[in-house]
């Protein structure tokens, strides 16, 4: 439990650090979001030691409204989807299949044996690390998968680096290559110690273009798979809204 002085400081360093960026690159710019997202995992991992924290818990209420507003700002800049919108509300989303075989077939099989479900708040802290991203996606059965490669959290702000397997740049798709089904696919970040206590995600997948719909999707899942109550999931959205007309886009 860090002691009054020292979440003074955390919370001066980070106000200091965002100033900077702010003057720098601009208030809007992603060097500030990236100091922003950075804060909030940081500060949810001072509430899992001490819930009680009220000048913690407030700056994270404020935190999340300005990177919630930050990914609405950004949305629209997305090239034409190569999914389909087969349901709505709920979404079930279908990646093109002759992209997927065209372009991540070969190598899907390597992906695929990298990632893996979660159950529980318990498990996944065995086999990834708290404060650190990864891919994931809800497939067609509701079920949570990551991929277990981390990435650097700058990459989950200003675009993934291109991760490879055998030169293939790999994607959201290759989580669920025999279906390519997912009702919401985006980065996630674990925090706890034994257990997973908070969660900070989005649903950033350029491939599958989750709807807005898709955050109530993921929020029920930390409900059901960690036992999160929403105050304790953040979930960005960053994609406009889809509609029925989607149905046969390709």
């Amino acid at each position: 439990m860090l002691t009054a002085d020292s979440v003074a400081l955390l919370l001066r360093r980070f106000a200091e650090v965002g100033a900077r960026a702010s003057d720098s690159y601009g208030p809007r710019s992603q060097a500030r979001v990236f100091v922003l997202y950075e804060e909030l995992i940081a500060l949810r991992t001072v509430l899992t030691a001490d819930p009680g924290e009220e000048r913690v818990a407030r700056r994270v209420r404020e935190l999340r409204e300005l990177i919630g507003q930050a990914y609405l700002a950004s949305a629209g800049g997305a090239p034409p989807p190569r999914r389909t919108v087969l349901e709505l509300d709920p979404p079930l989303l279908e990646f093109d299949r002759a992209l997927f075989e065209e372009r991540y077939r070969p190598v899907a099989g390597a992906v695929l044996a990298d990632t893996i479900e979660l159950r529980d708040p318990v498990e996944p802290l065995r086999r990834l690390t708290s404060g650190v991203s990864y891919m994931f996606v809800v497939d067609d059965e509701d079920r949570l998968l990551v991929w277990t490669r981390p990435f650097e959290l700058a990459d989950l702000i200003f675009g993934r680096n291109r991760a490879t397997v055998d030169g293939v740049p790999v994607a959201h798709p290759m989580l669920v290559p025999d279906r390519l089904l997912a009702r919401a696919a985006g980065e996630i970040v674990l925090i706890g110690g034994d257990r997973v206590s908070m969660v900070v995600a989005n649903t950033k997948s350029g491939h599958f273009q989750p709807p807005l719909q898709s955050v109530a999707v993921v929020r029920e899942t930390f409900r059901r798979v960690f036992g999160l109550t929403d105050a304790d999931a953040d979930v960005f959205h960053l994609f406009p809204p889809a509609s029925l007309d989607e149905r046969t886009a390709r």
